[in-house]
């Protein structure tokens, strides 16, 4: 028994050893990795602008003339990652600007490391304001919801419309978000290692949109390959790590987004899109975040998960061009 006992204990160690050791090499891997600047490593022709001291990247699609809607994506991804709803939009005559929000994408990162939904808010507003944009209509898809509805709650009278995708907000949360070892894993190098190994790992990157995607056939070499381009920017993994832990389990309870009061005070017209087989926010999230809105549209995709705007795009171009074309007369 004892040696039985024995044994097992130096299997453990060895499985710790050898777990800690793969940790180490993905560590390693994306420090080799991460070694361009946001402006070498970003697409020829790259566009900045600073807003609020952060050089911030973004893409444009669509007549300089065309009634501006904003885009502003989700977890892990970039302005790239919307380009299949942006462009088609752009053909019907819209303005579509898509930034980078930082920690992701292209675009420079706080040196404060605040991703608060409040921070959030603000970077949103400001890049209005760097556009000169006074009034606009304004998108956003899964986690990046927090922070945009924070905006348009500060700011109503400059959206025209709103445009939420399967959008992550917990509402009605009592308690404060609860991770295992938080302590531990908010030491900075067992942070980096696990971002590392998840967040920032190219090889993760298919694997985690085939999770957030019904159908797999839509999960391509050529998408896999956006989503994964911006990850050889330095600090990558350094400020994923920040996000992941002060941003993404921060406590928002006190928001502005997480009081329905201010939903219900909400008056310009919104557009709700949602996957009816959403595993990561269920389409009970999506309609109760419609009956809050006093002017609120649900539309619900049969056969998708979490990102429709990749999953059925001309789908979510239908319905957010028809949308724009019946509320925007009313408001601008």
């Amino acid at each position: 028994m004892r040696r039985l006992i024995r044994i097992l204990g130096w299997l453990a160690l060895t499985l710790v050893v050898l777990v800690a050791v793969v940790l180490v090499g993905f560590r390693g891997a994306a420090a080799l990795r991460e070694t361009l600047s946001p402006e070498q490593a970003a697409p020829a022709g790259a566009l900045f602008v600073m807003v609020d001291g952060l050089k911030m990247h973004y893409q444009v699609w669509g007549p300089p003339d065309g009634p501006p809607l904003l885009l502003f994506h989700g977890t892990a991804s970039w302005a790239e990652t919307y380009r299949d709803i942006a462009a088609l939009l752009g053909e019907r005559g819209f303005r579509v600007i898509a930034p980078d929000m930082p920690p992701f994408g292209y675009s420079e990162r706080p040196a404060d490391q605040d991703y608060s939904r409040a921070a959030h808010a603000k970077r949103v507003l400001g890049f209005a304001d760097a556009l000169g944009l006074r009034h606009f209509s304004v998108g956003v898809h899964s986690y990046g919801g927090g922070g945009v509805i924070e905006a348009a709650f500060s700011a109503p009278t400059r959206i025209d419309s709103l445009i939420l995708l399967d959008v992550a907000l917990g509402l009605g949360r009592t308690e404060a978000p609860a991770l295992p070892l938080a302590s531990f894993l908010n030491m900075a190098w067992p942070r980096q290692l696990l971002t590392a190994a998840t967040f920032t790992n190219p090889l993760m990157v298919g694997p985690g949109l085939r999770s957030f995607i019904g159908n797999d056939a839509v999960v391509t070499p050529e998408r896999i390959a956006i989503y994964a381009r911006p990850l050889n920017v330095e600090g990558t993994t350094s400020a994923v790590g920040h996000w992941l832990f002060s941003g993404l389990f921060n406590d928002e309870r006190k928001s502005l987004a997480a009081n329905k009061a201010n939903y219900r005070a909400f008056t310009p017209p919104v557009l709700i899109i949602w996957g009816r087989e959403d595993t990561t926010t269920p389409l009970e999230q999506g309609e109760e975040i419609a009956s809050l809105f006093p002017h609120a549209e649900l539309a619900v995709l049969d056969g998708v998960n979490h990102i429709p705007q990749v999953e059925r795009p001309q789908d979510v171009v239908r319905l957010i061009a028809n949308f724009l074309k019946r509320t925007l007369p009313a408001t601008r």
